[in-house]
């Protein structure tokens, strides 16, 4: 699947953590970096993961990961491109730059020791906030992180709740004939100063540095639990005969979308049921092929895919017929 950045109008690419930003030089930011790690996957070898695709979530999530990852450049050729109705460009298929890690990939012993406190301390589905001591002199948007511990909801009905709770996209329960195995909602939270600004986020920061200067000892992490009802994306996984099906939809809450399309890969636009919806192929081994689509949804200003995968797979025909019952 193509690498896909999204951008903001107000960015500051220096202090943010997505990766997020229109200009040309992005970075592949911390934010980024812990979301993907939320899906629990490691980044390997190239090769590493196309012994693992016959898993119920493994191609999926293989594609949710690349959803969310960015680039450090792009190029100027443009492919597709899909407006909203005021005929902006809200996702445009370009062409690739390698990937330059840069410094923010570097790995931190402290912060990684960190982050697995704040995990051990989450529920499932909590979303927190939590404050080091040695980050004292760190601007609100770099001091207060976020971790999210992740919840798979395996009853439709719970999965749902946590939808209209959210205000996600609501996904179905049993498309083409396939049994819903398990989804999940993932949290919005703040990665730069404006969104920094809200009262929630700095009641939070400036409650955990309250605590860490009245702190004795040699206490260094305080977290809490913060509240959240503003989704990023939301994903299911179905199953049906040994043939998997996977819908997810990245919310992109005022930004824009760049997909990059490699070269192995073809992207052909088409319509259904007034909407531009984009058909992937990419080649899997020597000889086979996977397609999966994608489109933009105005309504909720978000960025779908559904895929098929495992040893059965719905046939293109089926899949636009899918997308169009999506899109009703």
């Amino acid at each position: 699947m193509g690498r896909t950045a999204i951008s903001h109008e107000y960015q500051d690419i220096i202090k943010a953590s997505a990766g997020r930003n229109p200009v040309e030089a992005i970075d592949v930011e911390t934010q980024v970096m812990e979301r993907v790690e939320r899906l629990g996957l490691a980044r390997t070898h190239p090769g590493a993961w196309k012994g693992k695709l016959r898993q119920p979530t493994a191609l999926f999530s293989l594609l949710m990961v690349f959803l969310l990852l960015s680039v450090t450049a792009y190029a100027a050729a443009e492919y597709i491109q899909i407006r909203n109705s005021r005929g902006e460009v809200k996702v445009q298929y370009m062409e690739p730059e390698p990937v330059q890690q840069t410094g923010h990939l570097v790995n931190n012993k402290l912060r990684q020791q960190m982050e697995a406190k704040t995990l051990a301390f989450a529920k499932p589905g909590e979303l927190i906030g939590y404050y080091v001591k040695e980050d004292a002199a760190k601007e609100a948007a770099e001091a207060l992180k976020f971790v999210h511990k992740e919840q798979r909801l395996t009853a439709y009905a719970d999965f749902s709740a946590e939808i209209r709770r959210t205000g996600a996209p609501m996904l179905p329960e049993a498309p083409e004939g396939y049994s819903f195995q398990n989804g999940t909602v993932e949290p919005d939270f703040p990665y730069n100063s404006p969104m920094m600004q809200q009262e929630l986020y700095l009641g939070t920061l400036n409650e955990l540095r309250t605590q860490a200067e009245q702190a004795t000892g040699g206490q260094q992490l305080f977290m809490k639990s913060v509240p959240w009802t503003s989704p990023i994306s939301v994903s299911a996984s179905y199953a049906k005969d040994g043939g998997f099906l996977g819908i997810s939809a990245h919310m992109m809450h005022g930004g824009d979308m760049r997909v990059w399309q490699g070269a192995e890969e073809q992207a052909n636009k088409i319509t259904v049921a007034g909407t531009d919806v984009i058909v992937n192929t990419m080649g899997i081994g020597s000889d086979k092929q996977h397609n999966y689509l994608t489109w933009y949804n105005e309504k909720y200003d978000a960025y779908f895919t559904v895929t098929s995968y495992g040893d059965k797979t719905l046939s293109e025909e089926k899949l636009l017929k899918l997308v169009a019952e999506l899109l009703q």
